[in-house]
């Protein structure tokens, strides 16, 4: 979407021209999931979205600040989806796996970088700059929240048993999330992912216990 509304005047010459922000910013995205931070340089990053460095810094400040406006889009875009379909779901099996395989899948993606944003590049900057981690640490805390609630729930209703607790069991699907992410920036194929996908699923869930709490006596 641009930000400039439809009926604006075309611009006179020597006036700046109009940026898509979020086109742009998508651009971001993507390089800096290919490459990494260190390995997007700026000339890499004003090519791909099209802006001249007066204009990027103008739209979006510097390399730092910039960083962090593609992981906030990543978040509100690709990066939404595991929790999204963890949600839609009807059952709490259902869900937690429909979790880990979007996820899967956007790691996979044949017209997608491998791997994920946040576990893959974003990780490694955190260490050297706190704006990063503090980023990365409420994503983290906000999809554990919501994971929790949504196993608390099925824990009450006797679906899962109270041990590993909600919390637990909420922390191992992140663990598994990111887990995928790391295997497929490594080379693994969704077909190498998908073949385990039940057993990370089952190590989450201990399906095998659901069963038996499910049964009718």
């Amino acid at each position: 979407m641009s930000d400039i509304p439809a009926d604006t005047p075309r611009r006179g010459r020597g006036r700046p021209r109009i940026i898509d922000r979020q086109a742009a910013l998508d651009a971001a995205v993507r390089l800096f999931w290919e490459r990494g931070y260190d390995g997007a340089s700026l000339t890499d990053l004003t090519g791909a979205m099209g802006l001249s460095r007066p204009s990027l810094y103008a739209a979006f400040g510097d390399k730092d600040a910039l960083f962090l406006r593609a992981l906030g889009r990543y978040g509100e875009t690709i990066g939404a989806d595991p929790m999204v379909a963890f949600e839609r779901a009807i059952d709490i099996q259902t869900a937690t796996r429909a979790f880990l395989e979007t996820s899967l899948r956007s790691n996979t993606a044949p017209d997608m970088p491998p791997g994920c944003l946040f576990a893959c590049c974003a990780g490694t900057v955190a260490t050297q700059d706190t704006r990063v981690a503090s980023f990365l640490s409420q994503v983290m805390e906000g999809t554990a929240a919501r994971l929790t609630n949504r196993f608390a729930a099925a824990t009450s209703n006797g679906l899962l048993t109270a041990c590993p607790t909600p919390a637990t069991r909420a922390t191992l699907t992140i663990d598994m999330m990111n887990a995928q992410a790391i295997r497929a920036r490594a080379g693994a194929t969704r077909e190498d992912l998908m073949a385990d996908l039940d057993a990370r699923v089952d190590a989450v869930l201990l399906v095998k216990e659901v069963t038996s709490v499910s049964k009718p006596r």
